[in-house]
């Protein structure tokens, strides 16, 4: 193993990225993050993400460390997306901003020489001049960004895997059956729109009700720019891997109108993620537990339809997790339900600007706050 390069913080310069740059680092950090795509698909998929309506217009900005003199050697680099938030403090909420802090990289030349610290730390000044708050999604485990001031939240998680029938007599592997076929409506993009405005409302609502209780309550706005920022994601990969076929289907609702389920096709990892469940607030606890389930069911329809083995949800409140055990209930020997708390990578960090300690509640800390 090469030896690192020899440097230190005062041989850096911090900087937004030129487009020159970003290019220079996705092909960098591509060479870990690309596969199965080609460098050159991969560096194509991120100009597509920047053009995106969560991102466009400067809402995402790139980030590089490089060494002085040298502005086309890239030490480390990151981006930050700039999202709306709902908070509450002390009964009273508002409005407020947060970022999203992705593809954290160092050069393998320069690493285990604090230089990733060095580009957060500038990282967080800039963030902190126009926003309330910040988040990042650990793969690294729980301690390393704790130590730099984000404050490790759950990361519980239930994945739903198919077992498919064990005789298949050499054919494609048949997809999930729905139970009740007629209880729901698969969505496409366009329809998304209008729910995630719809959502916007009912927690907006939510924190209206939030009661003086000492802590700080935050989410992040579940807005159609999130939503769809996640399906390009998904479907620029889907074009690319599979000859241009792409699903239509990026959600569900119950017949009835009452509950609503988002999601994405993640082809890596071979899993449909949950982006978000929406239930209404005036149902009863067992007709929102019921419309989960038939949610959750056809979000693993749709999974196994794709060749996708294994539905994804994150967080899931005491409601879905029934909802998810009623899943299993009905498909008993199709379906193998667990629950876990993620160590090691995706763990939810948030810290307030300023490096501010809050006793916090991190409202729908979901799949789609993810970036």
């Amino acid at each position: 193993m090469a030896q690192p390069l020899a440097i230190t913080a005062a041989d850096t310069d911090f900087c937004e990225a030129t487009p020159e740059q970003r290019e220079l680092a996705w092909k960098l950090n591509g060479a870990v993050w690309a596969r199965p795509m080609s460098i050159e698909t991969y560096v194509a998929r991120e100009i597509h993400l920047s053009e995106q309506e969560l991102t466009k217009n400067g809402r995402c900005k790139y980030w590089v460390l490089h060494p002085k003199g040298y502005p086309r050697q890239i030490i480390a680099s990151c981006e930050t997306i700039r999202k709306k938030v709902l908070i509450s403090e002390n009964g009273v909420s508002r409005e407020g901003y947060g970022y999203g802090i992705a593809s954290v990289y160092t050069h393998p030349d320069y690493r285990r020489q604090g230089m990733a610290a060095t580009l957060l730390r500038h990282v967080q000044e800039a963030m902190d001049r126009d926003s309330d708050l910040s988040v990042l999604y650990s793969d690294i485990g729980r301690q390393y960004y704790s130590n730099l001031g984000w404050h490790v939240f759950p990361s519980e998680e239930v994945t739903l895997t198919y077992i498919p029938p064990t005789s298949i007599n050499g054919n494609k592997t048949p997809a999930l059956q729905h139970t009740q076929p007629e209880s729901v409506r698969y969505l496409h993009l366009e329809e998304l729109r209008t729910l995630c405005e719809v959502d916007e409302l009912h927690l907006g609502a939510r924190f209206d009700r939030i009661p003086t209780d000492g802590a700080t309550h935050v989410a992040f706005v579940p807005s159609f720019a999130q939503m769809s920022w996640q399906v390009a994601r998904a479907e620029f990969v889907s074009g690319k891997l599979l000859d241009g076929k792409t699903p239509e289907n990026r959600g569900a609702t119950t017949s009835n109108g009452r509950a609503w389920i988002y999601w994405e096709h993640d082809w890596k990892s071979k899993k449909l993620k949950v982006l978000k469940i929406v239930t209404a607030l005036e149902s009863t606890p067992q007709q929102r537990i019921n419309d989960i389930r038939v949610l959750v069911e056809a979000a693993l329809v749709e999974a196994t339809t794709w060749g996708l083995g294994t539905v994804l949800l994150w967080n899931p409140d005491e409601e879905t997790t029934l909802g998810c055990k009623a899943v299993g209930d009905v498909h008993p020997h199709d379906i193998d339900a667990v629950f876990h708390e993620r160590i090691d990578d995706s763990i939810p960090s948030l810290r307030w600007a300023g490096g501010k300690h809050k006793d916090t509640v991190w409202e729908d800390n979901y799949y789609y706050c993810w970036c």
